[in-house]
């Protein structure tokens, strides 16, 4: 199976959907949270249960992630992980990102990442790179949920998450057309 390091954002995005653990497991791949992104990723959104209307911070609780087996920890092991490492901290300012691709780059893995400066470095050092579209695309046709539940989950990841995938994200065009089906040409 290939293995997929997650960063803070794919970990939120895909947390975000509510289908977490169906969705990492349907994609049969490793999936490994670096250490410094389980730091990282302590909080989404939920809405309020005094007025749903309003959006409020709540933990983001990995434990049936991690109980499961779907989800494992990773951590910087060896010299050229650690100094690769510190080499993206100087280059990214981000300990999450930059230890989630040290680790893919050294270990031959790919990496879950939305965030435009990290894809860029990944891209440079060779590492494929995965975004949320194309994940909850795969998702979607491994499983055969229905529409009204693709776009359900896709809608749960952009209020939740605050995501929305740019016009030059990977498979845009499929995430617009599944999250408001009714308003395809």
């Amino acid at each position: 199976m290939p293995a997929v390091v997650l960063d803070a954002c794919g970990t939120l995005t895909l947390y975000a959907s509510g289908r977490f653990v169906p969705i990492l497991t349907a994609l049969q791949q490793d999936w490994y949270l670096p250490v410094a992104v389980e730091r990282e990723s302590q909080t989404y959104r939920q809405p309020d249960p005094g007025d749903p209307d309003k959006l409020v911070s709540v933990p983001i609780d990995l434990s049936a992630a991690f109980a499961s087996g779907v989800l494992k920890r990773c951590d910087c092991t060896g010299d050229a992980e650690a100094e690769l490492y510190v080499q993206l901290t100087a280059q990214i300012g981000d300990d999450g990102e930059s230890m989630g691709l040290a680790i893919a780059k050294c270990r031959g893995w790919s990496v879950l990442t939305d965030d435009k400066k990290a894809r860029r470095i990944a891209t440079g050092l060779g590492i494929p790179v995965l975004g949320t579209p194309e994940v909850m695309k795969q998702w979607a046709l491994t499983t055969g949920p229905s529409v009204a539940e693709v776009s359900h989950i896709l809608e749960a990841i952009e209020r939740f998450a605050n995501y929305r995938p740019g016009r030059n994200a990977v498979k845009y065009e499929w995430w617009v057309r599944s999250i408001r089906p009714n308003e395809a040409d």
